[in-house]
């Protein structure tokens, strides 16, 4: 099977990362699976429909994505707060404040539940602080993508 990516004839082809998603997706209908991606994927039809098919998505979204709601400003919040609001079809979206702000769109967290994570300061102690479990769990899992990408460039070969 060839599958391309990017365009449809002359064309650029729309919404093709939530289409790269539901290809890669296509066995895990009704598993429990659960799956992340990064903004270039993320979209609100396709985790809508995942959660259709009983698989639990998140990932980071842009601010700036048409039809999120607004959550709070950065100006309004300090670092380690977070804000976020639910649809009525069952996704959340969350933003947390920490050096920088960090949207995820998620599918199957509880927006509410928090954990405590290990951070290093400017002068290299370690603090824990509050975190939204659904990012703990986001950086958690992109963390082994990163992680077997760095390996896998040591072992390539030309």
């Amino acid at each position: 099977m060839t599958i391309k990516f990017g365009k449809k004839g002359d064309n650029v082809e729309r919404q093709l990362g939530e289409r790269v998603v539901k290809t890669f997706v296509h066995d895990m209908h009704r598993r429990n699976h659960r799956v992340n991606f990064e903004n270039y994927f993320t979209s609100t039809s396709l985790l809508e429909d995942l959660k259709v098919k009983q698989i639990y998505a998140c990932g980071t979204v842009n601010s700036t994505t048409k039809n999120l709601p607004r959550l709070k400003e950065d100006k309004n919040m300090k670092c380690e707060d977070y804000d976020w609001a639910t649809s009525d079809t069952g996704l959340s979206i969350m933003k947390w404040k920490d050096k920088r702000s960090v949207h995820l769109l998620l599918n199957f967290h509880d927006p509410e539940n928090v954990v405590e994570v290990r951070r290093k300061e400017n002068d290299g102690t370690q603090v824990k602080v509050p975190c939204p479990k659904a990012l703990d769990d986001y950086n958690s899992n992109m963390n082994c993508v990163d992680k077997f990408d760095q390996m896998k460039r040591t072992y390539e070969i030309d």
